[in-house]
């Protein structure tokens, strides 16, 4: 809660909230000049301003450290052109604040609302920004260089020749690349921004940042599908599993493996196979596991053969089926994921 949320401004009939260390809002704030001065000096001295209201207060071209406005109301604030080294805006409210031109190198944003910000050209390396929301916000041409960028809310910012921009900025820790995602608690929002971070990775060449991305996307699509009860749920499933939307090509080898191992071990239990050297070949696992994979690949030496049943040639001929259908879909996934999309 704001210090000075209680308080109306003294103007007569007006309703907006008065403004840390004056008796007004800003906008019947006579010398406002005198009134920004007046803010830059309390924050020279070193004193909080967490939780105060500065709602629309211009504070242009500041150099300011460790200066702290945690929870504080910056709405429509000017911070145009500031210096703002390891300062605190954790759970502040921003919304439509101009921080264009600014330095925030190692600012504190943590759980801040910056819905509609201007960051235009704002240098933010390691800049925290996890859990903020950046709906709407311009970031063009900023330089996000080691910031951290996790569990944000991003739909329609606006990342047009943003710098160092890259999938790491959206892990917890630079080190656990794979903890990196967006906040999708609005999944709709969620699928968007994240075909727009692919989009951003696609044209600057980061080719591995947009399969994650793409791959995040079509995972929220899924979900989308799922609480629709949309029947297109089963399939998209299914690539997921297989291929990881044809960013994982990983996963089909492993999928392949454990088809051989499955058809194999049917093979064995139902005793399908015979040699065609000698009707009285004792089949051992080993060749079971030979002619599942040799069945799988499409290869078919003609030593080891379905046993003359209907159901038997059926299932070997299933298996060939998946076989050609995986190994497709493993070439086509490692074009993709290792060429120019």
């Amino acid at each position: 809660m704001m210090k000075s949320e209680s308080k109306r401004c003294a103007h007569d009939g007006c309703t907006n909230g008065v403004l840390s260390h004056a008796e007004t809002c800003w906008e019947h704030t006579r010398d406002k000049g005198a009134y920004s001065a007046r803010i830059i000096s309390i924050i020279e001295k070193g004193e909080s301003l967490a939780g105060e209201n500065l709602e629309r207060a211009v504070l242009k071209n500041l150099s300011i450290t460790k200066a702290d406005f945690s929870g504080a109301h910056l709405s429509q604030a000017d911070f145009s052109g500031s210096h703002l080294f390891d300062v605190n805006f954790e759970n502040a409210h921003l919304v439509g604040t101009n921080l264009s031109n600014s330095d925030a190198t190692h600012s504190n944003f943590k759980g801040a609302d910056l819905t509609k910000a201007d960051l235009t050209d704002a240098r933010l390396w390691s800049v925290i920004l996890e859990g903020t929301t950046l709906s709407e916000a311009s970031l063009c041409r900023a330089d996000l260089w080691n910031a951290n960028l996790h569990n944000v809310k991003i739909w329609h910012a606006n990342f047009d020749n943003a710098k160092s921009l890259a999938r790491r900025n959206f892990a917890r820790d630079p080190s656990l690349i794979w903890t990196s995602k967006i906040n999708e608690e609005g999944p709709r929002s969620a699928e968007e921004a994240y075909r727009d971070l692919k989009r951003y990775f696609l044209a600057n060449g980061m080719y591995d940042d947009a399969g994650w991305a793409s791959f995040k996307e079509k995972t929220i699509e899924r979900f989308i599908m799922r609480k629709n009860k949309d029947l297109h749920y089963i399939p998209s499933l299914a690539m997921g599993i297989l291929c990881g939307y044809g960013e994982k090509p990983s996963r089909i080898v492993i999928s392949a493996f454990f088809a051989i191992l499955f058809y194999a071990f049917m093979y064995f239990a139902l005793n399908a196979v015979e040699s065609t050297r000698s009707a009285s070949y004792a089949m051992r696992w080993f060749d079971y596991i030979y002619y599942s994979t040799i069945t799988f690949t499409t290869v078919g030496y003609g030593d080891f053969v379905p046993k003359s049943y209907g159901l038997f040639r059926l299932f070997a001929a299933s298996e060939a089926f998946i076989g050609v259908y995986l190994t497709g879909l493993f070439i086509f996934t490692l074009s993709r994921r290792y060429s120019a999309r």
